[in-house]
């Protein structure tokens, strides 16, 4: 099952980026090919952020919502914990383990990205900024990837687990935007910092806070941010996604080395 959902990720992945770009070099009209032109040498942007609104957080939320009710559901926890291997040990290494899946992911996805944007639209500018852009991504992707790994810890049901996660997720952006709404229909910032504290904006603006300084980006920037943007500073977008990440880690850790183990849950 879980080589399945590796392979299913893979081909999502390439399918994904190979489209971009496959879609971006057969925009024929004159006005497009006159802006692609300005901006072809930072196309490798696109690849590498276009799927941090949502895909990369659902492929995080898909693995860690996994990770420990697949033991579960399997009867393999009992199995694991009766070898030399304490819970500690065993929870760290299977949120560990899923995260760097995660980060595997994210950097078959940056490859990608600059094959194709190298291959289609020739030599890309400002690479230098492509480390700090993979830092913010991975560490962004944090938050619900722990949320994820908490709700399969503490249901033990995969598809509750999945889906619970996933609405957190897409409630939490939609939620954000109604707040943003009727902030400005009553001139209030209040409503911006509460959109502020939900956990999709750390998780989805950091990286973008980030690209918004890379030199004649910013067009890029906007137009690859799916859902509308909310003013805030990176300190903020760091704090809350620390405190969303800390608060689920240690939610999960307690609940596996406080509660009974099973020996299969159907």
């Amino acid at each position: 099952m879980a080589r399945r959902k590796v392979i299913v990720m893979v081909a999502i992945t390439l399918l994904f980026e190979v489209g971009i770009y496959v879609i971006l070099s057969q925009l024929k009209t004159p006005a497009i090919e006159q802006v692609l032109s300005q901006l072809q040498g930072h196309l490798w942007l696109v690849g590498t952020m276009l799927p941090l609104s949502l895909l990369l957080h659902f492929i995080s939320i898909s693995i860690s919502s996994g990770s420990m009710s697949e033991e579960y559901e399997q009867g393999t926890v009992d199995f694991f914990l009766t070898k030399p291997v304490s819970r500690t040990d065993f929870v760290l290494g299977k949120f560990v383990g899923g995260y760097l899946l995660v980060a595997l992911i994210y950097l078959l996805m940056v490859v990608l990205s600059l094959i194709m944007s190298i291959v289609f639209f020739g030599p890309q500018q400002d690479l230098g900024y492509l480390a700090g852009l993979i830092g913010s991504v991975l560490f962004s992707a944090l938050p619900f990837y722990s949320i994820g790994f908490m709700l399969g810890e503490v249901l033990r049901r995969t598809t509750i687990s999945f889906l619970s996660s996933s609405s957190v997720l897409i409630g939490s952006i939609l939620i954000g935007g109604v707040l943003v709404f009727v902030s400005k229909l009553l001139s209030s910032n209040l409503f911006v910092q509460i959109a502020i504290a939900l956990p999709s904006w750390g998780a989805v603006e950091l990286p973008f806070l980030y690209a918004s300084a890379i030199p004649n980006s910013s067009l890029i920037v906007q137009a690859v941010e799916v859902f509308p943007s909310v003013a805030g500073s990176v300190e903020a977008a760091v704090l809350y996604s620390i405190a969303y990440f800390l608060s689920a880690c240690i939610i999960a850790f307690f609940s596996f080395t406080r509660r009974d183990i099973p020996k299969r849950i159907s």
